[in-house]
Order: C-alpha cells, then structure tokens, then sequence
C-alpha cells in the first residue's frame, strides 16, 4: 500500500512550491519519496531528494518533509 500527500511549502519572502509525498512499504521498512509538482499538478521527473528508509511510514514521511524544511520556512500539507 502507498500513501500520498501533496505537500505546500512556503518561503519568506511569498514564494511557495507544491510536492507530491509518496510513502510506501518494502518488505520490513518503508521509502519514502518527494516530486515537485508543476503547474498542472503533475509530478516532474526530476528527483527532489534520495529515497529515504524508515522503520515505520511516519519515520519514512517526516524525513522527507525535513528536508524540505531546511529549503523552506513553512512546510504544511495540503488540505
């Protein structure tokens, strides 16, 4: 099973982006992965990050949102 998220992530100075989170199971752990979505909505090709592990889809997910924190002021899921 994979869980998705869009993700809105906010600077400063107004400038915001749109990410698609993807969680999904591996045998014992979990990957997570992040896209930049583009205008339409649709995921870009261009990797945002590496795969990240965890032993629980949490720990998988919150990786991956903290290293769009170190980019951006505000990282809050889109409702």
């Amino acid at each position: 099973a994979m869980a998705r998220e869009i993700l809105r992530a906010r600077r400063e100075g107004g400038e915001s982006a749109r990410f698609l989170l993807e969680v999904a199971a591996a045998g014992d752990h979990f990957t997570s992965t992040l896209a930049r979505l583009n205008a339409a909505g649709e995921p870009e090709a261009a990797a945002i990050a590496p795969r990240f592990y965890g032993v629980t889809a949490e720990q998988a997910r919150r990786r991956m949102i903290q290293v769009l924190e170190q980019d951006y002021d505000e990282v809050t899921p889109e409702v």
